[in-house]
C-alpha cells in the first residue's frame, strides 16, 4: 500500500515538474517545452514554434518582430574553420651533428611576405604564429657555410618540427 501511494504521488507531481517555468522576468516568462516527432507546432497567442527531426529545416529563420528563431540542426556553413596559427621549428647542423648558431632562416609565404629569424647557440630555430593551410618557402643562409639544399617548400597544416638543414663550412 505504501508503494502505491508513493507511485500515485510521483505521477501527480511529475507533470508539474516537467512543465515548470525556467525563467521569469519583466512581462515575459519562458516555459520548458519540447516539440517532438518533427513537423509539429506549438502555439501560445502570437508565437508559434515549429520543430523538425531532420535537416530539411536546418538554418531557416522565422521572424516575428522583435524575435528571431533559427530552427533545425547546424548547417555546414555555420561550422567553418577559423584561421589557426602554429609554430614550425628545426635546426641547422654540420655534417657531424654540431649545431650552427647565427644562421639566418627565412620564411616566405605565398603572398611574398618574409619573416626572418636566426639560429640559437645549438643551431635551433622556431617561427611562431604561422598560419595553417598555407605553403611556405623556408631558406637558410650563412657567411661561412654552404648548403647543398638551402630551401625547403613546406605545407603547414599542423605544428611542424624537424625541419633540418645541414651546412658545410666554406674553406677560404
Amino acid at each position: 500500500m505504501k508503494n502505491y501511494l508513493f507511485l500515485i504521488l510521483i505521477l501527480l507531481i511529475l507533470p508539474q515538474i516537467l512543465s515548470a517555468q525556467i525563467a521569469v522576468g519583466g512581462g515575459f516568462s519562458m516555459e520548458q517545452s519540447v516539440v517532438a516527432a518533427g513537423g509539429n507546432t506549438s502555439s501560445n497567442g502570437a508565437f508559434n514554434l515549429s520543430g523538425t527531426t531532420g535537416q530539411n529545416a536546418a538554418g531557416t529563420v522565422t521572424t516575428t518582430s522583435p524575435f528571431d528563431q533559427v530552427g533545425g540542426f547546424w548547417t555546414f556553413d555555420q561550422l567553418q574553420p577559423t584561421a589557426a596559427v602554429v609554430s614550425i621549428s628545426g635546426s641547422v647542423k654540420t655534417p657531424n651533428g654540431n649545431g650552427i648558431r647565427n644562421v639566418m632562416i627565412t620564411l616566405t609565404d605565398s603572398g611574398g611576405s618574409i619573416r626572418t629569424t636566426f639560429t640559437a647557440s645549438f643551431g635551433t630555430f622556431r617561427f611562431t604564429d604561422v598560419e595553417v593551410g598555407q605553403t611556405y618557402i623556408l631558406s637558410v643562409s650563412a657567411r661561412k657555410f654552404s648548403f647543398p639544399n638551402p630551401t625547403q617548400v613546406v605545407s603547414v597544416n599542423d605544428e611542424l618540427t624537424g625541419l633540418d638543414f645541414t651546412g658545410q663550412m666554406i674553406e677560404y
